[in-house]
């Protein structure tokens, strides 16, 4: 088939990539800045643009199928909702003389109005794209674990940096990971279902975990030893705040992501099993091991740094309750302990 990808530069879209030339398919990526790509820049078709930009994108021909994988994840938080929305309808009409099917990559979530920004946006982007009257499929997932996925790395650098595992009411809802290989099977079999209509998939690897308990595999397989300390609830802005000081790395992006950890994010139906049988997920062990054996990131504990001297220094944080008495006492246990702490 002749398949656009959009969002190529991304976790989930270079890789598909790989996959679908693999399968012997034609593929025209769409990319904000082109860069090099050894394995395989000469098998893809690299084309620079931007879905809010829409004047400039090239006009599109012989397009069977099309993956909408683009997030807005990285926007302004008081714009990404919107231009999410510009970029889906932005989209649906650049394709829309192809009469391609769409195959978008959305966020499993409950249908509520409370969602959270970044699921809400998942939700809102899926139904653009479906109204399109073009054949759709919308597969929802939760955390994809794989070498690069940024629920991974969050996940890793928070096992990793700190010297203890957070227990707090945020961390206790349930989520169902999906391997990054098994969610790559999903997107190509998409391929071969008859065009027809807006269908909706939900789909997440066997185990069902809290987020508290991911960190605590991680930790795990890593072999690290992290003693439990409870934080004490307060206002997620407090918690937004301390991310900034936790995990620089990620904590513009990591921000939005948080606020979904309201949310359960599991599959609710098994139509995704009946549709595609073959497909066995591998369980979130496998998976998690994986792409800790494959990841290439490292994060400094943070008692290699001034950590609770910042935190201290911040008036929202000493002021929020988050940092009381019981929890800077744990904390100094922790520090005292450190070095135990640290050994694998």
């Amino acid at each position: 088939m002749k398949i656009l990808v959009t969002g190529a530069n991304g976790f989930v879209g270079q890789a598909l990539i790989e996959r679908l030339i693999e399968s012997g398919h034609e593929i025209t990526a769409l990319v904000r800045k082109k860069k090099e790509h050894k394995k395989h820049s000469d098998k893809v078709k690299y084309i620079e643009g931007d879905l809010l930009h829409p004047e400039k994108l090239i006009p599109l021909k012989n397009i069977d199928k099309a993956y909408y994988l683009v997030h807005g994840l990285k926007g302004e938080d008081n714009l990404f909702e919107y231009q999410e929305s510009i970029a889906a309808v932005n989209f649906v009409n650049w394709i829309r003389p192809t009469n391609a099917g769409i195959i978008y990559l959305g966020g499993l979530g409950p249908e509520t109005e409370t969602l959270s920004p970044h699921l809400r946006s998942r939700h809102l982007t899926g139904a653009i794209l479906g109204s399109s009257g073009l054949p759709m499929i919308e597969f929802r997932a939760s955390i994809i674990l794989g070498e690069g996925s940024l629920s991974f790395e969050i996940i890793k650098a928070m096992s990793e940096r700190f010297p203890f595992r957070p227990e707090m009411s945020l961390l206790g809802q349930p989520c169902q990971p999906l391997a990054l290989e098994d969610l790559l099977k999903y997107l190509e079999e998409a391929l071969n279902l008859a065009d027809d209509g807006h269908k909706i998939f939900e789909i997440g690897g066997p185990d069902v975990l809290t987020y508290g308990q991911l960190i605590d595999l991680y930790a795990e397989l890593a072999g690290l030893k992290r003693l439990k300390v409870k934080v004490p609830e307060v206002e997620k802005k407090v918690l937004m705040k301390a991310l900034d000081y936790a995990i620089p790395e990620h904590a513009f992006i990591g921000r939005k992501l948080t606020e979904s950890l309201e949310h359960p994010t599991v599959v609710t139906n098994d139509l995704a099993k009946k549709t595609f049988p073959e497909i066995a997920p591998i369980e979130a062990r496998v998976a998690m091991d994986k792409a800790r054996a494959e990841s290439k990131t490292h994060y400094p504990p943070l008692w290699e740094k001034d950590f609770l001297k910042s935190l201290l220094s911040d008036k929202i944080l000493t002021q929020s309750g988050l940092l009381s008495p019981d929890l800077l006492r744990n904390l100094e246990k922790v520090g005292k302990l450190r070095d135990i702490l640290s050994r694998k």
